[in-house]
């Protein structure tokens, strides 16, 4: 299975490269994070705060350019709009499907730009999921929620997409004017006698309907999370997951170690003793203590190498025989 960061610099557009997030870098911060942590030199209320400046730096990155390149498409959508209104006064066949063609090339460069928001989304989604799971802590829930509620939040404009809705919109209902539709007044915003059948179009929905399937998860972290907006916690007031503990585990864990301190502080001294009371040299007792370890070393290997395969049955062999 390739890695998500092979695969997001193999699908890069080559002129968009420094824009992307850079994921291979996070994902080395979140290993130097973990053994920052490990070895005590970092604390991780730092570390929350480093990444979270990170992952700011991004998505500021990643938005500055996807505005600019709204700009360049509006600019482009400015100028077909200029020659659109010119050829309903003096409209021309030539003329027509040469504005038709300028609105498909648009429609190339929106489906480029969305590909783009689609990949980013994908890598803020994976990073986030990866530092979760590697510290155990629901950062994601805190960062989408305290960034997506801010008035002049910038993650908004990563899974909202709303200045590249508009771009669709203009797209696609231009196009659908420059179609022969036999002298129909109706646009795309109603029921249309005749769908518009077009392959940019088509490509820019399936786009749209990715891109919004890509972004759900950030969307529906910002209306769920559980961590309200408000300053992290210390590491001492951090709560502690009780769901990682099973209760009859934990029983069972605490009768094996009673169990073990019995046998180690009151069966073993007084072994000797009973072995006499018995008429036995008090040497037989201390014989047969000693072949318990002998015979560990030997079934431990043949133990080690079924339980492998099989955690049922040695289980089962272990307590019958035991």
């Amino acid at each position: 299975m390739v890695a998500f960061g092979k695969k997001l610099k193999a699908r890069q557009i080559q002129e968009w490269q420094a824009y992307y997030i850079n994921y291979k870098l996070m994902k080395k911060k979140v290993k130097q994070y973990a053994h920052q942590i490990e070895v005590g030199t970092l604390e991780r209320r730092h570390v929350l705060k480093d990444f979270s400046r990170m992952l700011d730096n991004q998505i500021e990155k990643i938005v500055l350019f996807l505005l600019e390149q709204q700009g360049l498409l509006a600019s482009k959508l400015a100028k077909l709009r200029e020659q659109h209104d010119t050829l309903e006064q003096q409209p021309e066949i030539s003329q027509i499907t040469e504005l038709r063609e300028g609105y498909r090339v648009v429609g190339y460069d929106l489906l480029k730009l969305l590909y783009f928001v689609e990949m980013n989304a994908i890598g803020l989604r994976k990073i986030l999921k990866k530092f979760d799971k590697r510290f155990r802590y629901r950062f994601t829930d805190y960062y989408v929620k305290s960034r997506a509620n801010h008035p002049y939040s910038q993650l908004q404009q990563v899974f909202k997409h709303v200045g590249l809705g508009a771009v669709v919109g203009a797209v696609s209902r231009n196009l659908h004017e420059l179609q022969d539709c036999q002298g129909s007044y109706l646009s795309i915003y109603d029921p249309p006698a005749l769908p518009l059948q077009d392959p940019v179009v088509d490509s820019i929905k399936a786009a749209v309907d990715r891109l919004t399937h890509s972004t759900n998860f950030l969307n529906f972290m910002a209306q769920h999370a559980l961590i309200m907006q408000e300053e992290l916690p210390a590491p001492a007031e951090e709560q502690i997951d009780e769901e990682r503990y099973h209760y009859v585990s934990l029983l069972l864990n605490l009768a094996n170690t009673f169990l073990y301190m019995v046998n180690t502080y009151i069966i073993v001294p007084t072994a000797d003793n009973y072995s006499m009371s018995l008429g036995a040299a008090a040497t037989v007792c201390g014989i047969v203590i000693g072949a318990m370890a002998v015979a560990q070393v030997f079934s431990s290997v043949y133990f080690s190498a079924w339980s492998n395969r099989s955690y049922f049955r040695p289980l089962v062999f272990s307590s019958i025989v035991l």
